[in-house]
């Protein structure tokens, strides 16, 4: 099965229709028993829901990790189902976003968005 690609995203951009999104954030808390935790990026918080078990372990709060999964509006706020949990922990955050923003530069000067 092909998937669309993820748009790196800050959760205050995330519309919440269904789109695919990819989010470098922190663990605010995460509950094993439901698989489901709060994650903070600096621009907002999300509920995240995982669809694999496997990927518990990477949910320790305070940890950086990065999220993909497709995000919703839910009466309780944005809700993103995480098909992917990669663990962060080795990256600079600060540097990782400036990048993000050099590349969307280019890509806006390219009209390619």
């Amino acid at each position: 099965m092909k998937r669309m690609p993820a748009r790196d995203v800050s959760i205050s951009d995330i519309e919440g229709n269904g789109e695919r999104v990819a989010v470098l954030c922190t663990v605010v808390d995460f509950n094993a028993s439901t698989i489901e935790g709060k994650v903070d990026d600096g621009t907002g918080i999300a509920t995240v829901v995982l669809e694999d078990v496997l990927f518990a372990e990477r949910m320790r709060p305070g940890a950086l990790v990065r999220i993909v999964g497709r995000a919703y509006k839910s009466e309780e706020g944005l809700l993103i189902r995480a098909e992917i949990v990669q663990d962060m922990s080795g990256i600079d955050p600060a540097l990782y976003n400036k990048v993000r923003e050099i590349e969307r530069r280019v890509y806006d000067e390219a009209g390619l968005r």
